[in-house]
């Protein structure tokens, strides 16, 4: 069988073939869908070409630490190459799908540090083949190359912008729209999903100017909705990373080797993490791609014109546990409550009785379970607080503005039988992409037969959402719209379930203890 070819804007691709259980799918790897980038600077239309180009390899990866504190958390997040030439993109498509398919665009996660769309978690042959959709993968700048706000130093100096990671995205999504009918796709139907810093990211990019011209739906998997930066933090964080390297502008930080200023990147995330959180190289407001936060933009209608399947697992903040929680007692656990709070609450102390109330309620939650100990109670709390309550928040908003709204909650737990993980940040990637056996995400999981029925609801739920803007399919049945009279969620877990306001109880306890207007400390991942 012949290598598959297609043409495209800048000129030929040829592909290379993969076998599935579902048949053969085409593969066109390390797609430039713009120019090698200067760094700081925006995206820029990618470059042309004359005659055949292989598309049989994978692009490099983004500037990153191969062993920082987030590449080691869970499989199969370590690219085998790096490099600031690294905006590409990946396309599998059905070899025999036909035209005008679905497509689902995917944003890695990764703490907006690591991360890749070549890796092996997210190889997507088999959803394409599976689901008869397009399935793209895409490249975008991590850390201080994609997320340095360097306003306060001269960047308009040497063109440099914020938010060069979201521009990147969005780029990417512009492209896919003029390129993606080559390919089998319908350029009508892009949807983009991601996971954790990925579904971050589109939390944000949604409401951006342009996006609704490209993306029609979204699929946020996990995101951490409250952490929009700030430009005062931004300009801190900038300073300190300047300082670290010894510059003083934008013009001297651009000539600085990469692994210098990656050095920096992570020197600078260790000494603010007690300060600022884990990620401080976020989604900065600056008044062009990034107005506010996505709670208020999704509040206010930003982002009416994108259908919306949003939600979270049911133990995110188990993949951290913090041991130091279980000698706290009672009293240490409503001090740490009562912090927790203030942060997300803008600097406002909350009332006493609100904190010893929240403590005393996930401790009863873990009575007669294996998880009763303070680390228990700290995670559930914090998955509540952090997770799974704000991204409710967006589905409310966004619910009064598109009807095509929806919400579940991931539910299914880890047979690991070394940790009790439960359904962590993280454990739905390969169900999202069938990928159990890739990077030894079966055995981190204990995938079983109950654990691979969910992943096909789940693929089956976002093929058929990114296809009509609803998650119903012909083999799971009906799955209704969320509005905030039912807030019905779907339950992907065991059993698979659809049922009216799961998490009501949890939203009566922590009622009022928010500020949208707040950034907490950072989310880990």
């Amino acid at each position: 069988m012949p290598d598959p070819t297609v043409q495209i804007s800048q000129g030929e691709l040829v592909g290379t073939i993969e076998q599935t259980p579902n048949g053969p799918v085409h593969r066109f790897a390390g797609i430039p869908f713009a120019a090698s980038p200067t760094r700081f600077a925006a995206p820029q239309p990618g470059p042309s070409w004359d005659g055949p180009r292989s598309a049989a390899e994978f692009g490099p990866s983004p500037v990153q630490t191969l062993e920082g504190p987030f590449s080691g958390t869970v499989p199969g997040m370590t690219p085998d190459r790096v490099s600031e030439d690294c905006l590409t993109l990946n396309v599998w498509r059905p070899a025999n799908g036909g035209d005008n398919l679905p497509v689902l665009l995917w944003i890695y996660g990764g703490a907006f540090t690591i991360g890749s769309g070549s890796l092996e978690s997210y190889d997507g042959a088999r959803f394409a083949a599976e689901q008869n959709v397009v399935i793209v993968t895409v490249n975008y700048r991590i850390g201080a190359f994609g997320f340095l706000d360097l306003r306060d130093y001269g960047g308009d100096e040497i063109g440099a912008v914020t938010n060069a990671g979201l521009r990147d995205q969005l780029f990417a999504a512009q492209w896919v729209k003029e390129n993606i009918a080559a390919f089998g796709g319908d350029s009508s139907r892009i949807t983009v999903f991601g996971e954790s810093a990925g579904a971050g990211s589109i939390i944000h990019l949604i409401s951006a100017p342009g996006a609704k011209d490209a993306i029609a739906r979204a699929i946020p998997q996990s995101p951490g909705v409250d952490f929009t930066q700030t430009p005062e933090v931004a300009g801190i964080i900038a300073g300190r990373l300047l300082a670290e390297i010894g510059v003083r502008t934008a013009s001297e930080l651009v000539e600085v080797p990469a692994d210098r200023l990656l050095a920096a990147q992570e020197a600078v995330m260790m000494n603010s993490m007690a300060e600022y959180g884990a990620m401080i190289f976020h989604p900065v407001i600056d008044d062009d791609v990034v107005f506010t936060t996505p709670s208020i933009a999704l509040a206010r209608g930003d982002a009416a014109g994108i259908d919306l399947l949003i939600g979270s697992t049911a133990d995110e903040m188990r993949l951290y546990p913090d041991p130091r929680a279980n000698a706290l007692g009672r009293d240490g656990l409503i001090d740490w409550t009562t912090q927790y709070l203030t942060n997300r609450m803008g600097g406002k102390t909350p009332p006493p009785d609100r904190s010893a109330a929240l403590v005393d309620n996930y401790a009863k939650l873990g009575e007669g379970t294996n998880r009763s100990a303070g680390a228990d109670q700290w995670a559930a709390l914090t998955t509540d607080g952090g997770m799974r309550l704000p991204a409710l928040r967006l589905a409310d908003s966004h619910s009064a503005h598109n009807p095509r709204t929806y919400a579940y909650a991931f539910t299914w737990q880890s047979q690991n039988p070394n940790a009790d993980l439960g359904a962590f940040h993280s454990i739905d990637i390969p169900f999202t992409f069938d990928t159990f056996d890739r990077a030894g995400w079966g055995e981190f999981v204990g995938i079983d037969d109950a654990g691979r029925a969910v992943g096909h609801a789940l693929r089956s739920a976002w093929a058929a959402f990114a296809a009509t803007g609803d998650p119903t399919s012909a083999v799971y049945g009906p799955w209704p719209a969320y509005e905030t009279g039912h807030r019905t969620m779907k339950i992907l877990g065991t059993p698979l379930e659809i049922v009216d306001d799961p998490l009501g109880t949890l939203r009566d306890w922590w009622d009022g203890l928010w500020d949208e207007t707040a950034r907490p400390p950072g989310f880990p991942v």
